[in-house]
């Protein structure tokens, strides 16, 4: 093989992807973490540009004379970036999402209606709002973007529609996040979707940036070689950078003034080595219902692993506030800077090369590189007492294809590969990143069910490698809150 002759696989790959069979809902019972590699189907082809090869089934003469889809969103940036765009402001991603909107109200005669409620930070109050509004039965809201770390909690009430009973919207469709038709099945109701349509499944994907200067100072191995021979592994990732680090300013104390292999934070940063290693945690029984499985031995090694690379490394720098990590790539004071697709946006201006490549594999025998999105990503659901289904069916799958031929291509390709990378093969890293997207039922259902995808973070923050106790101590915890969604999906 070609050095970084990725791209024409990548493609005959995304093609593959569209003249197989659709996943179905008949893959209800394996909810198996091991499977989520269909994540790979995920708007593969948008990616790699073919945005003509597929079309939604709707029909041509769909005419809901002016019906009002009132969608529901968080007061944040990073969710009105997905549906907000009020006119065309010369801004590429702004300009597709104002066309992509217009072109599904022309098309199906329906007027949206963006409800902003507040910001993350007050979620409880947030859900509140969205459980009184469908218990009282008002429809005040036909579709909801909900946050991905707190959403689950009222689907597990049975407060949203199984998506399959939607007309017109086709879940196995490329545009939806194909992972989801399996991992976030409850008993073989199917309460959400993502993909194209939320923007946050691409900018909320974990990366990691290497800073070029310091690649060349240091006399790193490329990189990308790394990826593509899949040697891009954790302990490769250790040894790279042990032996980096300099007192810039002399002043015998290590701190963020000084030059680093790493950077890390024991927050997101250690979450998206579970993702990476394909860690297994929830399983599913013969009758599609969630079993606690951890895979205790990798998932131990795993933690010993990530502690050795957080604090037994003479070349890894932890910090609590990942907010300053740019800065410190921008400065050439580290080779590597974990963190997700959107934050290539603050390094525009950054005067160093950069490049982009994914997380590291477990080790070499791991099939693919995964990638973690970060818990900001919408997932999008239905209301229970909603009354507009056929409307809402139709919208939600037009503003699908219409992203993937659109909003997705003006994000990926264009903000993230031609603007905002120095590359063509980070362009192609990108690709690989986004076809490893990872969703499953453990870090979606995650805080209902005792957080055991918290345990890295919880370990890292404690500055301790005990996976053992932590184990001990919140085995039951996790089993007695399956326990509970059990019985609710028994009813």
């Amino acid at each position: 093989m070609k050095k970084y002759a990725l791209m024409p696989m990548l493609i005959i790959f995304a093609m593959i992807v569209v003249i197989m069979p659709a996943c179905s809902s008949n893959n209800a019972n394996v909810k198996s973490d091991n499977n989520s590699q269909s994540a790979a189907n995920n708007s593969d082809v948008a990616g790699a540009g073919n945005t003509e090869a597929l079309t939604d089934a709707l029909p041509s003469d769909l005419n809901f004379n002016g019906a009002q889809i009132n969608l529901f969103i968080q007061n944040d940036s990073w969710k009105q970036e997905e549906f907000v765009a009020d006119t065309e402001t010369g801004d590429v991603i702004n300009d597709a999402v104002y066309r992509r909107n217009t072109a599904v109200e022309d098309r199906l005669n329906v007027k949206l209606n963006i409800i902003l409620g507040p910001g993350w930070q007050s979620w409880d109050s947030m859900a509140s709002q969205i459980r009184k509004s469908i218990m009282a039965g008002d429809q005040s809201y036909d579709l909801i973007a909900g946050w991905s770390a707190r959403i689950p909690a009222l689907a597990l009430d049975d407060l949203f529609m199984n998506l399959y009973d939607l007309p017109y919207l086709d879940p196995s469709q490329t545009w939806w996040n194909q992972s989801m038709l399996t991992e976030m099945l409850l008993g073989g109701k199917l309460p959400f979707l993502c993909g194209d349509m939320t923007m946050s499944m691409i900018s909320n994907c974990s990366v990691v940036y290497f800073n070029k200067s310091v690649q060349k100072d240091y006399s790193v191995p490329d990189l990308y070689q790394a990826v593509t021979d899949g040697k891009w592994t954790l302990d490769y990732m250790y040894s790279l950078t042990k032996d980096i680090s300099k007192d810039l300013n002399g002043d015998g104390v290590m701190d963020d003034k000084d030059l680093y292999g790493i950077v890390l934070e024991p927050l997101n940063t250690a979450d998206g080595f579970m993702q990476s290693s394909h860690i297994q945690m929830i399983t599913d029984d013969s009758s599609g219902i969630p079993q606690l499985n951890i895979e205790q031995e990798k998932l131990s090694n795993l933690v010993d692993k990530v502690y050795s690379l957080y604090y037994e490394n003479p070349g890894a720098y932890v910090m609590p506030d990942q907010s300053k990590f740019p800065d410190l790539l921008k400065n050439n004071q580290t080779l590597l800077m974990p963190g997700r697709l959107s934050d290539a946006i603050v390094l525009r201006d950054m005067e160093s090369d950069y490049g982009i490549i994914p997380y590291p594999k477990y080790d070499e025998t791991q099939d693919n590189y995964y990638s973690r999105i970060w818990d900001a990503l919408s997932l999008m659901c239905v209301p229970m007492n909603c009354d507009k289904t056929e409307a809402v069916g139709a919208f939600m799958e037009a503003m699908g294809s219409e992203s993937y031929k659109t909003v997705t291509p003006a994000y990926f390709n264009i903000a993230l590969k031609d603007k905002y990378t120095r590359d063509d093969v980070s362009s192609q890293m990108l690709d690989i990143v986004r076809s490893g997207a990872y969703l499953n039922f453990a870090s979606i259902y995650n805080e209902s069910i005792g957080s055991p995808w918290f345990c890295m973070r919880n370990l890292m923050q404690a500055k301790s490698k005990d996976f053992a106790s932590w184990y001990d101590k919140n085995e039951s915890i996790i089993a007695n809150k399956i326990d509970g969604i059990v019985s609710k999906i028994n009813g």
